[in-house]
């Protein structure tokens, strides 16, 4: 296998057909077609579909992409680290997923002192839902994620190292007319908004209903890809979500934890990456920045950063 047809490859996944990817490498359309060609006889395997519905990857194409893309996330990060010794002004760029709590309470401490120590690294930040930025991890898309880490049937291609662990509530609009409630039950017939990917269902439904005796209301639980959006509907409508404590503890506005008899499983938070895989540069300083300063509020006497982090509790470094 050649570097330019792995590009190829990734190309025609990217903008759908062999003429788009050509456009898009600068090169033409014959030159993308031969170099596939090539790449299927040296395969001896049919990678690629072709029909009046345009072009399809066959299950060995789609298996070989995920290797090409990954390939070529390397090649991006070994020009990457060639940049900085040849330039240390040249521009890098970093992708992150960071869940919403962090985004909230940690990130405005980190991104100064890692902005002052690496200027040049541009900076791109996702909703850390482990359903959006777990595809976006193994594509090369993202870099790392900062955020609850899935069960290990998610996790193929990646790893994950757990960092500390945090408590959840169900929270509610204030004025909400179950704002009182004290035990689940109570709850069975309200609406959810709720974050997940679909390897993760049973386990929430069982941490939120299975374990206190309850069956899910499933006809009842929807779905949110972004944590903003998940906050306003609860925040606006009288539907209920399972929000971090740190979370709840730095809004404090317009959202109320239920003062429910019951408890929920602690969620673990970790940096998810690809398996196998060195991380660049500016990333292994960001988490070493990350991690400074969690230990730093963890710390702090200050009674703001000391409620919102009562319940987080760092562990150990033991892979995920």
């Amino acid at each position: 296998m050649k570097l330019h047809q792995l590009r190829y490859l990734v190309a025609i996944a990217a903008d759908g057909s062999i003429r788009a990817a050509a456009r898009s490498l600068g090169v033409t359309q014959s030159t993308v077609t031969q170099g596939l060609r090539e790449l299927e006889a040296e395969s001896r395997v049919a990678l690629l579909t072709r029909g009046s519905a345009g072009i399809a990857l066959t299950s060995a194409g789609q298996e070989l992409l995920e290797h090409a893309q990954r390939v070529m996330t390397q090649l991006r990060q070994a020009e990457d680290a060639l940049a900085r010794h040849r330039d240390g002004a040249s521009t890098q760029r970093l992708a992150i997923g960071v869940t919403a709590w962090i985004a909230q309470t940690l990130l405005a401490r980190v991104l100064p002192p890692f902005r002052a120590e690496l200027p040049h690294v541009q900076l791109e930040f996702f909703d850390g839902f482990s359903r959006l930025s777990y595809p976006m991890l193994r594509e090369g898309a993202l870099d790392l994620m900062i955020g609850r880490i899935a069960p290990p049937e998610a996790m193929e291609g990646l790893q994950a190292t757990a960092h500390f662990t945090y408590d959840t509530t169900v929270v509610a609009r204030d004025g909400h007319p179950r704002a009182g409630a004290r035990t689940m039950a109570e709850l069975l017939d309200q609406d959810w908004i709720l974050n997940f990917a679909p390897t993760e269902r049973a386990a929430l439904m069982d941490n939120l209903f299975g374990q206190h005796g309850l069956e899910a209301p499933h006809h009842r639980i929807h779905l949110a890809h972004s944590a903003a959006l998940s906050l306003a509907l609860v925040q606006q409508t009288d539907m209920l979500s399972l929000c971090p404590w740190p979370l709840v503890e730095s809004l404090r506005s317009g959202l109320v934890p239920l003062p429910l008899r019951e408890r929920f499983h602690a969620s673990r938070v970790g940096i998810v990456r690809r398996a196998n895989e060195a991380l660049p540069h500016a990333a292994s300083r960001f988490l070493e920045h990350f991690m400074a300063q969690t230990r730093a509020c963890l710390a702090s006497d200050d009674p703001q950063l000391r409620r919102v982090f009562r319940s987080v509790e760092l562990v150990g470094d033991d892979g995920a």
